[in-house]
């Protein structure tokens, strides 16, 4: 115990995370005397791990020892192990996801576009966007939020080929005009069938 009160006095908690001075509360007000019991917890809180930071800090240097925190300390050295793998894992993780949603041209694509708007490549998904907004597997027979049967899903939204673009044809001039319109927007004639 010896150890830890020498200690207490090496360990440098930085200002302003200590009031000192009592803090006057008035007797009558219980939501006052909540918020600063619970302003107070936060401040030990952090003092705790001020604390604890500075030990570990510390004892890696090797200029502290206490046999009674040892166990914590490999424990710590365990933990951010763990943490640095999982660390990788999720960097990893992020980067099958991001490849995801950006297009072959580099265009970064929103969940729901089913055409790059950069290019107009068409888009991929392993998923199906129910008319609700959930994201539903190709496998999912209904939509798990709003329930709707994933057959009717599918017939309501358009397909990839069906949304491409119209079939063109060609006016005098040489633009490109959609099927079905009747004029061509380039230079103002009529454009046969």
């Amino acid at each position: 115990m010896d150890n830890i009160k020498g200690f207490m006095k090496m360990v440098k908690v930085p200002e302003g995370t200590h009031g000192g001075a009592k803090t006057q509360i008035e007797a009558g007000n219980l939501k006052t005397v909540k918020k600063t019991l619970e302003e107070k917890m936060n401040e030990k809180v952090k003092i705790y791990g001020f604390i604890g930071m500075e030990i570990y800090d510390l004892s890696k240097d090797n200029r502290i020892e206490i046999a009674e925190i040892k166990t914590y300390l490999d424990k710590m050295d365990a933990l951010n192990g763990e943490i640095e793998e999982l660390e990788k894992q999720k960097e990893e993780l992020e980067k099958k996801t991001t490849k995801k949603n950006i297009c072959s041209c580099g265009y970064k694509l929103k969940p729901q576009d089913r055409f790059c708007p950069n290019c107009g490549e068409v888009v991929e998904r392993d998923v199906i966007i129910c008319s609700c907004g959930a994201e539903l597997s190709k496998t999912a027979k209904f939509c798990g939020t709003c329930g709707k049967p994933v057959e009717e899903i599918r017939s309501t939204q358009q397909t990839p080929q069906a949304m491409q673009a119209p079939a063109m044809k060609e006016c005098i001039c040489g633009a490109k005009v959609p099927v079905g319109q009747f004029m061509c927007l380039e230079c103002g004639r009529k454009v046969e069938d």
